[in-house]
């Protein structure tokens, strides 16, 4: 199979640009187009974690619990007037 070189070789000249649809034939996006998003993702992840993992963000940052919660006695029952 001969695979086509189209702006490597100053000879090829296209002389219809309405075909240039036909290099998806040559050019399968079933065989590169989902490696391609998968190492996106992996990338976007890595990015990501170690974004996150930076002192001052993510979500470990928002929540402060090095003090203890305050102990407060229950307040009084109240009472209740009685209708007759």
């Amino acid at each position: 199979m001969k695979v086509p070189v189209l702006m490597a070789d100053p000879n090829v000249v296209i002389e219809h640009p309405e075909d240039d649809w036909k290099i998806w034939t040559v050019i399968n996006p079933a065989v590169w187009m989902m490696p391609w998003f998968i190492v996106l993702m992996v990338q976007m992840w890595m990015i990501h974690t170690y974004a996150l993992a930076l002192p001052g963000y993510g979500f470990k940052d928002s929540v402060r619990v090095a003090e203890p919660v305050a102990m407060v006695a229950p307040a009084p029952e109240a009472k209740v007037a009685q209708v007759q």
